[in-house]
Protein backbone atom coordinates (compact mmCIF):
# COMPACT_ATOMS: atom_id res chain seq x y z
CA UNK A 1 0.00 0.00 0.00
CA UNK A 2 1.94 2.91 -1.26
CA UNK A 3 1.03 6.69 -0.45
CA UNK A 4 0.08 8.88 -3.48
CA UNK A 5 2.63 11.74 -1.80
CA UNK A 6 5.65 11.32 -4.27
CA UNK A 7 8.76 13.01 -1.90
CA UNK A 8 8.97 10.46 0.72
CA UNK A 9 10.39 11.29 4.02
CA UNK A 10 10.15 7.86 5.77
CA UNK A 11 9.14 4.68 4.32
CA UNK A 12 8.10 1.90 6.35
CA UNK A 13 8.58 -2.01 5.12
CA UNK A 14 5.99 -4.95 6.44
CA UNK A 15 7.01 -8.26 6.03
CA UNK A 16 4.25 -10.99 6.54
CA UNK A 17 4.50 -14.31 5.67
CA UNK A 18 0.52 -15.24 5.62
CA UNK A 19 -1.79 -13.27 3.58
CA UNK A 20 -4.22 -12.21 6.42
CA UNK A 21 -1.54 -10.77 8.19
CA UNK A 22 -1.07 -8.17 5.13
CA UNK A 23 -4.40 -7.68 5.21
CA UNK A 24 -4.76 -6.63 8.71
CA UNK A 25 -1.79 -4.34 8.15
CA UNK A 26 -3.35 -2.74 4.97
CA UNK A 27 -6.54 -2.54 6.19
CA UNK A 28 -5.31 -0.23 9.61
CA UNK A 29 -2.78 1.99 7.19
CA UNK A 30 -5.91 2.61 5.26
CA UNK A 31 -8.13 3.65 8.07
CA UNK A 32 -5.40 5.68 9.58
CA UNK A 33 -4.45 9.47 8.34
CA UNK A 34 -1.02 9.55 7.17
CA UNK A 35 1.12 12.02 8.65
CA UNK A 36 2.17 15.52 6.33
CA UNK A 37 5.79 14.71 5.03
CA UNK A 38 5.15 12.11 2.24
CA UNK A 39 5.74 8.91 4.84
CA UNK A 40 4.71 5.73 3.11
CA UNK A 41 4.19 2.36 4.28
CA UNK A 42 4.33 -0.56 2.00
CA UNK A 43 3.46 -4.24 3.03
CA UNK A 44 4.73 -7.11 1.66
CA UNK A 45 3.74 -11.09 1.39
CA UNK A 46 6.00 -13.56 -0.44
CA UNK A 47 4.21 -16.44 1.80
CA UNK A 48 5.59 -18.70 5.02
CA UNK A 49 9.12 -19.16 5.94
CA UNK A 50 12.79 -17.91 5.99
CA UNK A 51 13.30 -17.82 2.09
CA UNK A 52 9.92 -15.93 1.41
CA UNK A 53 10.61 -13.50 4.10
CA UNK A 54 14.28 -12.58 2.75
CA UNK A 55 12.37 -12.27 -0.42
CA UNK A 56 9.56 -9.59 0.80
CA UNK A 57 12.59 -7.93 2.57
CA UNK A 58 14.63 -7.55 0.03
CA UNK A 59 11.56 -6.40 -1.93
CA UNK A 60 10.98 -3.58 0.63
CA UNK A 61 14.70 -2.50 0.29
CA UNK A 62 14.90 -2.06 -3.31
CA UNK A 63 11.95 -0.29 -3.50
CA UNK A 64 12.88 2.35 -0.89
CA UNK A 65 12.65 1.41 2.60
CA UNK A 66 14.16 2.83 4.99
CA UNK A 67 13.29 0.57 8.26
CA UNK A 68 11.49 -2.97 8.34
CA UNK A 69 9.03 -4.53 10.57
CA UNK A 70 8.31 -8.37 10.82
CA UNK A 71 4.49 -8.26 11.47
CA UNK A 72 2.22 -11.47 12.58
CA UNK A 73 1.34 -14.47 14.17
CA UNK A 74 3.91 -17.04 16.55
CA UNK A 75 3.64 -19.62 18.82
CA UNK A 76 4.10 -19.25 22.35
CA UNK A 77 6.92 -20.33 24.07
CA UNK A 78 6.46 -18.92 27.68
CA UNK A 79 3.53 -21.47 28.82
CA UNK A 80 2.16 -18.02 31.13
CA UNK A 81 1.13 -16.39 27.74
CA UNK A 82 -1.95 -16.58 26.52
CA UNK A 83 -3.55 -16.41 23.09
CA UNK A 84 -3.55 -13.16 21.92
CA UNK A 85 -0.57 -11.60 23.90
CA UNK A 86 1.46 -9.17 21.61
CA UNK A 87 5.34 -9.77 21.64
CA UNK A 88 7.63 -6.89 21.03
CA UNK A 89 10.65 -8.69 20.32
CA UNK A 90 13.70 -7.45 21.80
CA UNK A 91 15.47 -9.46 19.68
CA UNK A 92 15.47 -12.21 17.47
CA UNK A 93 17.19 -15.98 18.23
CA UNK A 94 18.39 -16.77 14.57
CA UNK A 95 17.49 -20.82 14.73
CA UNK A 96 16.84 -21.18 11.15
CA UNK A 97 18.63 -23.91 8.65
CA UNK A 98 21.44 -21.09 7.66
CA UNK A 99 21.45 -19.32 11.92
CA UNK A 100 23.93 -20.11 13.85
CA UNK A 101 22.13 -19.31 17.33
CA UNK A 102 22.95 -15.79 17.57
CA UNK A 103 20.46 -13.12 18.62
CA UNK A 104 20.10 -10.04 16.36
CA UNK A 105 18.80 -6.91 18.65
CA UNK A 106 15.47 -5.04 17.58
CA UNK A 107 16.40 -1.31 17.26
CA UNK A 108 15.18 -0.17 20.93
CA UNK A 109 14.06 3.03 20.37
CA UNK A 110 11.21 1.74 17.85
CA UNK A 111 10.29 -0.97 20.66
CA UNK A 112 9.55 1.54 23.00
CA UNK A 113 7.73 4.08 21.10
CA UNK A 114 5.52 0.74 20.15
CA UNK A 115 5.14 0.28 23.67
CA UNK A 116 3.62 2.99 24.66
CA UNK A 117 0.95 3.09 21.65
CA UNK A 118 -0.04 -0.45 22.86
CA UNK A 119 0.08 -0.20 26.27
CA UNK A 120 -3.17 0.02 27.98
CA UNK A 121 -5.18 -1.65 24.52
CA UNK A 122 -3.50 -5.34 24.50
CA UNK A 123 -2.02 -7.99 26.12
CA UNK A 124 1.60 -7.17 25.94
CA UNK A 125 4.82 -8.94 26.21
CA UNK A 126 8.37 -7.72 25.42
CA UNK A 127 11.00 -10.47 25.07
CA UNK A 128 12.90 -12.95 22.66
CA UNK A 129 11.45 -14.20 19.66
CA UNK A 130 13.11 -17.66 18.44
CA UNK A 131 13.27 -18.01 14.82
CA UNK A 132 12.59 -21.29 13.06
CA UNK A 133 12.69 -22.83 9.92
CA UNK A 134 9.57 -25.76 10.44
CA UNK A 135 6.63 -24.59 12.37
CA UNK A 136 7.05 -25.34 15.96
CA UNK A 137 4.02 -27.46 16.71
CA UNK A 138 5.63 -29.70 19.40
CA UNK A 139 5.15 -27.90 23.10
CA UNK A 140 8.17 -30.11 24.16
CA UNK A 141 10.23 -28.17 21.21
CA UNK A 142 8.61 -24.49 22.26
CA UNK A 143 9.34 -25.63 26.00
CA UNK A 144 12.95 -26.02 25.04
CA UNK A 145 13.38 -22.91 23.30
CA UNK A 146 11.44 -21.25 26.44
CA UNK A 147 14.20 -22.89 29.15
CA UNK A 148 17.00 -22.49 27.01
CA UNK A 149 17.42 -19.03 25.76
CA UNK A 150 14.04 -17.44 27.35
CA UNK A 151 12.43 -16.93 23.71
CA UNK A 152 8.46 -16.21 24.62
CA UNK A 153 7.80 -16.66 21.31
CA UNK A 154 8.81 -18.23 17.80
CA UNK A 155 7.99 -17.36 14.63
CA UNK A 156 9.35 -18.52 10.89
CA UNK A 157 10.04 -14.96 9.32
CA UNK A 158 12.13 -12.49 11.35
CA UNK A 159 15.32 -13.98 11.30
CA UNK A 160 15.41 -13.57 7.83
CA UNK A 161 13.88 -9.84 7.51
CA UNK A 162 16.24 -9.13 10.88
CA UNK A 163 19.22 -9.96 8.82
CA UNK A 164 18.57 -8.33 5.39
CA UNK A 165 17.68 -5.05 7.96
CA UNK A 166 21.25 -5.88 9.26
CA UNK A 167 23.10 -6.08 6.43
CA UNK A 168 21.93 -2.32 4.61
CA UNK A 169 21.77 -0.88 7.79
CA UNK A 170 18.66 -0.46 8.75
CA UNK A 171 16.14 -0.52 11.86
CA UNK A 172 14.31 -3.49 12.38
CA UNK A 173 11.52 -4.15 14.99
CA UNK A 174 8.73 -7.42 15.47
CA UNK A 175 5.36 -7.19 16.24
CA UNK A 176 3.96 -11.18 16.57
CA UNK A 177 0.75 -12.51 18.22
CA UNK A 178 0.49 -15.23 20.24
CA UNK A 179 -1.87 -17.87 18.78
CA UNK A 180 -0.90 -21.34 20.37
CA UNK A 181 0.09 -21.18 23.53
CA UNK A 182 3.01 -22.86 25.02
CA UNK A 183 2.14 -26.00 26.28
CA UNK A 184 -0.72 -26.75 23.16
CA UNK A 185 0.45 -28.64 19.82
CA UNK A 186 -0.27 -27.73 16.55
CA UNK A 187 -2.32 -30.53 14.81
CA UNK A 188 -1.24 -31.57 11.53
CA UNK A 189 -4.71 -30.80 10.04
CA UNK A 190 -4.46 -26.62 10.50
CA UNK A 191 -1.26 -26.68 8.80
CA UNK A 192 -2.66 -28.64 5.48
CA UNK A 193 -4.16 -25.75 4.54
CA UNK A 194 -1.10 -23.35 4.64
CA UNK A 195 -0.33 -22.49 1.24
CA UNK A 196 3.64 -21.04 -0.37
CA UNK A 197 1.82 -17.93 -1.34
CA UNK A 198 0.85 -17.04 2.14
CA UNK A 199 -2.90 -17.98 1.75
CA UNK A 200 -5.06 -20.69 3.60
CA UNK A 201 -7.21 -23.27 1.92
CA UNK A 202 -9.71 -25.26 3.34
CA UNK A 203 -9.84 -27.95 1.19
CA UNK A 204 -6.52 -29.34 2.15
CA UNK A 205 -7.52 -29.11 5.89
CA UNK A 206 -10.76 -31.09 5.53
CA UNK A 207 -8.80 -33.90 3.53
CA UNK A 208 -6.40 -33.84 6.56
CA UNK A 209 -8.87 -34.69 9.19
CA UNK A 210 -10.29 -37.22 6.77
CA UNK A 211 -7.50 -39.01 7.12
CA UNK A 212 -6.73 -38.29 10.83
CA UNK A 213 -9.96 -37.25 12.53
CA UNK A 214 -8.25 -37.60 16.06
CA UNK A 215 -6.83 -33.72 15.10
CA UNK A 216 -10.75 -32.55 15.48
CA UNK A 217 -10.59 -31.38 18.82
CA UNK A 218 -7.27 -30.04 18.28
CA UNK A 219 -8.17 -27.92 15.28
CA UNK A 220 -11.21 -26.47 16.92
CA UNK A 221 -8.79 -25.32 20.00
CA UNK A 222 -6.70 -23.76 17.54
CA UNK A 223 -9.47 -21.65 15.73
CA UNK A 224 -10.42 -20.54 18.87
CA UNK A 225 -7.13 -19.47 19.52
CA UNK A 226 -6.35 -17.99 16.04
CA UNK A 227 -10.11 -15.90 16.37
CA UNK A 228 -8.12 -14.68 19.65
CA UNK A 229 -4.93 -13.59 18.01
CA UNK A 230 -6.79 -12.09 14.90
CA UNK A 231 -8.99 -9.87 17.30
CA UNK A 232 -5.66 -9.02 19.26
CA UNK A 233 -3.57 -7.93 15.47
CA UNK A 234 -6.34 -5.65 14.65
CA UNK A 235 -6.20 -3.96 17.74
CA UNK A 236 -2.71 -3.91 18.08
CA UNK A 237 -2.39 -2.58 14.11
CA UNK A 238 -5.25 -0.15 14.25
CA UNK A 239 -3.62 1.04 17.70
CA UNK A 240 0.01 1.22 15.67
CA UNK A 241 -1.21 2.76 12.36
CA UNK A 242 -0.19 4.29 10.33
CA UNK A 243 3.82 3.94 11.17
CA UNK A 244 3.91 1.58 13.92
CA UNK A 245 5.87 3.59 15.67
CA UNK A 246 8.64 3.26 13.33
CA UNK A 247 9.23 7.31 13.79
Amino acid sequence: MNSLIPSTRFHLGIITGLRFEATIAENAIGSAALPAGGDLITVKCHGPGQLRAAAASHALVELGAGALLSFGVAGGCNPDLPSGTIVLAKGIQDLSTDGSGDVMYTNRGWQHRLKSLLLGNVLLEEGLIASVAKPASNPQFKSLLYQDSSAVAVDMESAAAARVAMEVGIPFMALRVIVDTGDSAIPPAALAGMMPDGRTRVAPIFRALLRHPQDIPGLIDMSLSNARARKSLRRAAAVAAPLFGGV
